[in-house]
């Protein structure tokens, strides 16, 4: 079992899951690795990161020490990040959240990485009382398999934003129910 809540005060309640190898960051250091490799050629397939997305890559594992709405975690093989995972409580308090970055390192792929942290962040929310997780990913043939991983766990379609990102490049919206 392990505390996924982050580990600093601002994160005061705990939340025991089943899976122990993933962990939030509890420090800078640790914030940084996970913003390095989340910024990596070893992370994204796409790398032509708007310049919005590189500074929330380079600043949300360092605010989900600082601000007890948003949560960072990650897991690590031979002191590499190998995964990780950001997401947030939404503005209104209410019992959203939204998933805003997740990647698996290139070398470690199909193995359901991307699928455990997901049931982790689950796990998390529900334990909060939270209703549903939004969250949103490009239109881009290079996003397939991020769109493959939302389906099969159960996130609705939403919307389809054109030119969101760049001309050509649009934002699709997802959003998941809690149930219980």
């Amino acid at each position: 079992m392990n505390d996924l809540t982050g580990l600093n005060d601002q994160h005061d309640d705990v939340i025991e899951t089943s899976f122990s190898s993933i962990r939030p960051v509890a420090n800078g250091t640790e914030a940084g690795k996970v913003s390095d490799f989340l910024l990596s050629e070893h992370c994204f397939d796409d790398q032509r990161f708007t310049p919005g997305e590189t500074e929330q890559l380079q600043w949300l594992p360092i605010r989900s020490l600082q601000e007890k709405h948003v949560f960072c975690w990650f897991e690590a093989e031979a002191g590499e990040i190998i995964s990780a995972i950001i997401f947030m409580e939404n503005e209104h308090r209410s019992g959203g959240y939204r998933l805003e970055y997740f990647g698996v390192h290139r070398n470690y792929r199909h193995r359901k990485l991307g699928y455990k942290l997901l049931q982790a962040m689950f796990q998390f929310c529900k334990s909060r009382k939270g209703r549903y997780v939004e969250t949103f990913t490009c239109d881009l043939p290079e996003y397939a398999s991020a769109r493959q991983l939302f389906k099969r766990n159960d996130f609705q379609f939403m919307c389809h934003l054109p030119d969101y990102y760049y001309a050509g490049e649009g934002k699709l919206v997802y959003m998941k129910m809690l149930d219980g």
